[in-house]
């Protein structure tokens, strides 16, 4: 950044003179206050020390040196007293307006204050001269860590915010994907590296409109995506190594139909991780029974006695929640991508406005073959009560969220989870089977993994209420899940 300015140096200032006061007004909610300024040939100026104050910068002046330094965590700005430029990190750039030196004290005028000085360290400060008003504002940080997990083929960037923060992307280009963060403030500098893996270095540079955070690609243009995350909110951008199937297609088409001993021979799967999904949580109470018993209270009780059997077995469990929180729905994919998990199992109980609505069902992420599954996947995907999806374009919608979000690596996988988890529960449970079915469910449009959703029973229904509710009943549900998940690595794992 060049800025052409003059430096002016006015030792044992003589003629100077007070030009009364002007009112501070700070964004950050810090109490309005009364400054002094000083008048001199036309021009208003500020005191290095007032400035550094309101800005929230150090400051130190070496008289020796005829030197101003101004610093905060990231950047160094040093001011040469008498000469013509400025240095900013180590850079030249061209120097601040008349400069003056009063006694102990040297004084900037308003504007270069607010023209050069304050952005040169992100900040924001404004004069207006017809109020003599100076509006101050130190954004407070609002990004406040930058995290990468890594989990064997999958690394996950996040960008951990308060609030949702508004970003503009731009596609990878020499191996590194950018972001720009609008009004992103961080708290301290973000700066990782590693001389290993898919991510090798994530930088942030505050700007004074935000904040850039640059992403540095492993070698071999590993596969990309960048989303927002809610509570905790942030912005993840997630890495994993290309595939076959991650060559784009100039429309959708079905997965290859490879063997099951092709696509799960102990070359191919080693399932030791389970990610347990408890529906809904917190606010989102999901489906309500007649006697107030709600699907959150049944999905975590189960999903707890699904991972303490798992991991009697020598299975690593994770729940997405382990109390009654609220969870969005990408952030559960997001625990499961992040992991490097082998299964995800969402568990939930169904609801209908039809009381006698009765049996279990098991879904898979597949685009929807009738009314009744988009109604199931509408509810799930809302959290709230049952609004149907009308059918025109959801088909063609849902297909592209497959496409997009290589899921559909994982169709043939999860179908078959869906069968055999379907016949487990048939086997335990003397509830009405209502098949394996499937549908458009957001939680697991976004998982990289084999995932299904079961609806263990109907909690409208005052009978399948009671059994909800009933401890037996849940560790039931729970073995079955389990011999199914048994079965599925059996088969296909180690």
């Amino acid at each position: 950044m060049k800025i052409c300015l003059t430096v002016l140096l006015t030792l044992g200032l003589a003629g100077a003179c007070l030009a009364g006061t002007a009112g501070v007004r700070y964004s950050d909610g810090r109490p309005s206050e009364e400054i002094d300024l000083l008048e001199r040939g036309g021009h208003t100026y500020l005191s290095i020390s007032q400035v550094s104050r309101l800005l929230g910068l150090e400051v130190a002046v070496d008289w020796t040196e005829q030197e101003v330094m101004l610093r905060d965590d990231i950047h160094t700005l040093q001011i040469l007293i008498g000469g013509t430029v400025w240095v900013r990190d180590g850079e030249t750039i061209a120097a601040g307006e008349a400069t003056l030196r009063d006694g102990d004290e040297v004084y900037l005028t308003l504007p270069t204050i607010e023209q050069t000085l304050a952005p040169a360290f992100g900040r924001n400060l404004r004069w207006d001269e017809r109020r003599r008003t100076i509006m101050v504002g130190l954004p407070a940080p609002n990004i406040i860590d930058i995290k990468v997990r890594a989990a064997r083929e999958r690394v996950s960037a996040t960008i951990e915010t308060i609030g949702m923060l508004s970003y503009d992307l731009y596609p990878a280009k020499d191996g590194k994907v950018r972001l720009h963060i609008r009004g992103g403030v961080f708290s301290k500098h973000l700066d990782f590296e590693s001389k290993g893996g898919l991510i090798e270095r994530v930088e942030a540079v505050q700007e004074t409109d935000g904040t850039q955070v640059t992403v540095t690609l492993a070698k071999g243009s590993p596969a990309y995506r960048v989303y927002p995350r809610r509570r905790p909110d942030g912005i993840v951008i997630l890495v994993w190594r290309r595939s076959l199937t991650d060559i784009p297609q100039p429309e959708f088409r079905p997965p290859r139909q490879m063997a099951w001993a092709e696509r799960f021979s102990p070359e191919h799967m080693e399932l030791d991780l389970v990610v347990i999904d408890p529906g809904h949580g917190g606010e989102n109470f999901g489906s309500v029974g007649p006697s107030g018993y709600m699907e959150k209270e049944f999905n975590l009780e189960v999903s707890r006695k699904l991972k303490a059997a798992l991991e009697l077995e020598g299975i690593e469990a994770i729940l997405t929640r382990n109390e009654d929180t609220f969870v969005d729905l990408e952030t559960r994919t997001e625990v499961a991508n992040s992991v490097g998990a082998d299964l995800f199992i969402s568990m939930h109980a169904n609801g209908y406005r039809n009381t006698e609505a009765n049996g279990f069902e098991v879904y898979f992420l597949s685009p929807a073959l009738d009314d009744e599954a988009r109604t199931v996947a509408a509810m799930e995907n809302a959290g709230r009560d049952i609004v149907p999806l009308s059918a025109a374009g959801r088909d063609d919608e849902l297909a592209f969220i497959l496409w997009d979000t290589a899921q559909n690596e994982f169709v043939v996988e999860s179908s078959h989870l869906a069968q055999i988890v379907n016949e487990e529960m048939h086997e335990c449970l003397t509830l009405k089977n209502r098949g394996v079915k499937q549908a458009g469910f957001v939680v697991l449009a976004g998982v990289y993994l084999p995932a299904v959703l079961v609806e263990a029973a109907f909690i409208t229904n005052p009978r399948e209420e009671a059994l909800l509710k009933d401890e037996a009943f849940q560790e039931t549900v729970a073995d079955a899940v389990l011999e199914a998940i048994l079965r599925f690595k059996a088969d296909y794992g180690r």
